[in-house]
Formats: structure tokens, sequence, C-alpha cells
């Protein structure tokens, strides 16, 4: 009969394991030390040789020719039963077939038993995370304080799931994926002793698609070869994958920029031989992370990568056709559209996604937002002067929201929209360039008549919209912020009126900042005096801060804003509000 590969070369002593040294080695020192417990909870992902090793334990402890070093020699008669399953005293238990609490209580039966013939009786409980709570429960005792020739050996793929009562009374020895080149290194071996031509690139490719599953690897490698007709070539990987090996990915990432329209009609062939949506969405972006941090690092980066020859002279050739941040940018892409590619994506809208947002990228259109957080230097300045400065602006309270109006002036596009002027970090601001953002229009044009003078006011018009009913001006906000209630006090109301007037040629009452336009909800101007003896205390308190410096401050952190006014404004209802 048959024996597949990933069972023909299952590790038979302690040196055939791969990539498990802290694991091998915490048991094989144990078994030389006479010092190995009761019971152990080996955990990991799946083809890691968590069961393999639990075998190798049972053999290492009934061999009965054992080595100094504790190795099996898998010649005697317990060794042979172990390896095929069939020995008496080493019982295998699936968890997920025999989770009841009727199979544990029969386990207990039997656990009080002499060993038949061998020194330890030894239960191996795979997927022990499957167990019922009633079967944990009735498994305690007995794996606290077993016979003292009984040993228990759990695995599991989920170890959270194993209640801490169960954990607690268990070693717990934790098994790690096994490394891309540790793969290639066993398939090469396993290649060679059985006589099969492989290519480099394909034994690769399977290494990457078995992530980290030893198993997963030799069972791919076993469907390749058939369909290889005895060989192990890129082709037949390609064609049981489904397409998108990394040899392919890395030609439509040439073709991308400088084929683009060989490129589309490649991405849509990849996508029709069966390739998932969200595997090519990993695939791509391991790929592009690879070539950012070559482009970073340059050759110190490819010693943290795992890349074959072949892989590296891609990585050298193409990293110099791309910046970094067009790179980090299709990372970004690449990491926005995984989560819809998993919950489910029709391949054709992902094909044009992808393809669209990279020429985008490479064309240069893709424009990275700005954080969020960053706060321009002036600001900063205004947020470390004195409390007593800060504290003497004027508090207005906020206004009730109303629905806004249907407005007759274009309304102004979000902060977010305005490109990063001078004005972000000195008093000179740029105007000329914020109104040709805005465009050609009378909101435009009123920002810069309000500019010269009353910059403060003009900035805080960025958050508004504009129109106006019976000949007279109103402001509209869609929520409250400090802009509306800068634009509600009695001065700067009036300045906004006079340069609305002059523009429009309004008559009637100070314009409404409000969010909807509603008499009731206007601010009754108010005059702001304060007593000699304040003022002229406040006067000096803003003169020691260094007062001069804070004028003309726009602040743009999300949508909150800080305003100032100039000082030698001429105006003496100026009002200051953050």
């Amino acid at each position: 009969m048959y024996i597949s590969l990933y069972r023909r070369y299952r590790p038979q002593t302690f040196s055939d394991m791969v990539g498990q040294s802290a694991a091998v080695g915490v048991l094989l020192e144990s078994l030389r030390e006479g010092s190995l417990g009761h019971a152990y909870l080996f955990s990991g992902p799946r083809g890691c040789g968590k069961t393999s090793a639990a075998r190798l334990v049972a053999k290492s402890l009934d061999c009965l020719n054992r080595g100094e070093d504790c190795e099996p020699c898998g010649e005697c008669e317990n060794c042979r039963a172990i390896a095929a399953g069939e020995h008496l005293d080493v019982i295998e238990i699936d968890g997920a077939s025999n989770r009841g609490i009727g199979e544990i209580r029969d386990l207990k039966s039997h656990v009080n038993l002499k060993a038949l013939s061998a020194s330890y009786k030894v239960y191996i409980i795979d997927e022990v995370h499957m167990l019922t709570e009633a079967a944990f429960n009735a498994l305690l005792k007995t794996l606290e304080e077993p016979p003292a020739n009984v040993v228990f050996l759990l695995a599991t793929t989920e170890p959270h799931k194993v209640p801490v009562t169960i954990r607690s009374r268990c070693q717990h020895i934790p098994f790690h994926r096994i490394t891309t080149a540790d793969t290639v290194r066993r398939l090469q071996y396993v290649c060679s002793r059985e006589n099969i031509s492989c290519d480099d690139e394909a034994v690769w490719e399977i290494a990457r698609q078995a992530d980290g599953a030893l198993r997963d690897a030799l069972s791919l490698t076993e469907q390749a070869v058939a369909l290889g007709r005895g060989s192990l070539t890129l082709e037949s990987v390609r064609e049981l994958t489904g397409g998108g090996s990394r040899a392919e990915l890395e030609r439509w990432v040439s073709m991308l920029r400088s084929d683009p329209q060989g490129a589309s009609a490649a991405l849509h062939s990849i996508m029709a031989r069966g390739i998932s949506s969200e595997r090519l969405c990993e695939a791509l972006f391991v790929l592009f992370r690879d070539l950012w941090f070559y482009s970073l690092w340059g050759d110190k980066a490819l010693e943290a990568l795992e890349s074959s020859a072949a892989e590296r002279e891609f990585l050298a050739s193409e990293a110099a056709h791309w910046n970094k941040e067009q790179l980090r940018a299709a990372c970004a892409l690449c990491n926005r559209l995984l989560p819809r590619a998993h919950y489910g994506m029709k391949g054709d809208i992902f094909s044009g996604l992808v393809f669209m947002e990279l020429q985008d990228i490479l064309n240069g259109a893709a424009q990275p937002s700005a954080p969020r957080a960053a706060v321009p230097e002036m600001a900063r300045s205004f947020a470390a002067a004195p409390e007593a400065a800060r504290a003497a602006a004027p508090f207005v309270p906020p206004m009730k929201e109303a629905a806004p109006p249907s407005p007759r002036y274009a309304a102004s596009p979000a902060l977010s929209a305005v490109p990063e002027t001078p004005a972000a970090t000195s008093a000179g601001f740029d105007v000329k360039g914020l109104c040709e953002a805005l465009g050609e229009n009378d909101f435009s044009r009123l920002v810069g008549a309000l500019s010269s003078d009353w910059l403060p006011i003009a900035a805080a018009l960025l958050n508004a919209e504009l129109c106006s009913r019976g000949g007279t001006l109103e402001v509209n906000f869609e929520r409250d912020m400090p802009a509306r209630n800068f634009l509600s006090a009695a001065g700067n109301r009036k300045a906004l009126l006079r340069a609305a007037s002059k523009l429009w040629k309004l008559e009637g009452e100070a314009p409404a900042a409000s969010g909807g336009g509603d008499a009731e909800n206007e601010v009754p101007e108010q005059p702001q005096v304060a007593a000699p003896d304040e003022a002229a205390a406040n006067q000096k308190t803003a003169e020691s801060a260094g007062d001069a410096q804070l004028t003309h401050v726009l602040r743009l952190a999300g949508a909150e804003l800080l305003y100032t006014r100039s000082a030698n404004s001429g105006d003496e209802d100026t009002e200051v509000n953050e």
C-alpha cells in the first residue's frame, strides 16, 4: 500500500525535527536528567510537529535500546510498534471525536492498570481543546496526580481554549511555525531521497503556500509531482495552486510599470485561473513590502527576508524604478483591500481596484493623507503660551443648530482639501494659493477681501457655508465648532458684514452665524469692555508672553481651530476665542 510523503517522512528521531530546536531541547534535557514531567501541553500551528514530538517522547521512554543522548533506536519492537500506532501502552486519543465525559471516564478506569509491555503508559490527546467542559473537569484530578508510570501529552492548535485549570497542571511547550527556509531545505531533502527532479523556484513557491506547515508542504509536493509527471516544476505548482505565484507576480509588477495595457490583461488572466482575491492581496502585499524594505536598506534588508536567489535579483533590479512613498502607498492599498477581500469581493472588482489604484500611485495621482495629529509650529507656540495669556480670551457660548438652508454662494471645501501653505507655519498667509484652491467664485473673493486685515475671520469661513436671504448674509455650520463661536462675536460679525457689503452690496443686520439661520439662535451683541486695571494687566501679561509672535495663528488639527486676532487691526470690538 502506498504511504503518503508526510507519513513516510514523519520524524523518527529528535534530530529529524525541523524548526523546533527550543521545544526539542527542553524535552531532550528533561529525558537526560530523568526529570520529565507527568503532563505536557504542546501548542502551535498545524503541521509543525506537535504529535510527532509526543510520539518521540513515548519512544524515548519505552525504547529498549535507547542511546546515551536519549534518542530512540527506531529498531526495537517498542519503537516500531509506536511508529505504526499499534503499541498497547501508548494510547492516542482524538479529542475532536472523543470529547465527552464518557470517554474520559473510560480513560480514568484504565490509568491505574499496569503497563503491559513497556515501562511507561503514555496518553497522547490530540486537539485537546475540543473536549467538553464536563470532560475537562473529569480529567482534572487524574491529570494532577497520575500514577508514577503514566505520562500525559496534550496537543492543541488553540491553547487559549484549554481551561486554565488544565494548563496549570501541565508544562506548556509552545511550538512555532516552520520558517520558509527550513521548509525549503526539508523539501529538497525529500526530493533527493525520492529521486524527484525539482526546480528551486517551485520548491520556494510550495514553501510559501504551506505557510509554516511542513505537512501541508509535503502534501502539495506530492500533488505537484503527480501533476508534473514525476517532476516538481513551477508550472505544475502554478496549475495546482491556481496561479499567482511569486515569479508571476514579479513579472506582473514589472509589466505594470512598463506596459500597463498588458498588465491589465495579465491580471485578468491570473484571476481567471482561480486564485482567490484574499490570497492575491496577501501575495502582493508581501511583494511590495519586500521592495519597500530593499529600497530603504538595500542588501542589508535581504538578511531579514526569506527569498531565493532569483527573488533577490528581482528586488535589486525592480526597486530602482519605485520610490519609497510609492511602495509604501502600494502596501497601504493592499492593507485596505485585504479585509474586503476576506469577507468576499468579486474577482473583477478586486482586479479593477488594484489596477486603477496602482496606476494612480505610479502616476503620482494618489495623494497621501496628512496625519490628523500634525500641529503647525505656530499652533504649538500658542499652546505653550502662559495660561494667563490664553485665559484672557472671552468665552462665547455655543448656539443651537438647525437645518441649513439652501446655499446661494459656493460652499467651502473641507479643511483636509486645502493644500498646506506657508500660513500653517508662519504669520505670512498665502492668500493667492488658498483662493486658487477654492476656485474662482464669490466665496474665494470674500476670503481674499478679509485676509489682509481679518485673517482669523477668513480662516473661520473655511468651515462655513454662506447664503443670502432678503439682503441679509447668513453663515451656517454643520455642527458646533470654535469657528462658529468665533464668528458669533460682535466685532467679528461686524467685520464680516462690512467685507460682504462691499463685495455683494448687502444691507441690513449683521450676519448670523448659526446652524440654520434662525433669528433666535443669534447671540445678542454685548459690549466686551474690560475694566482699565484689568485691561492693563491683560496687556502686560500678553506682552510678557510674547503676544506679538501669536498673531495670525491658524491651527489645523482635525476639525478644531485656534484663532487669534491681529493686535494692530484697529477694531475695538475684536473678539478672540479659543
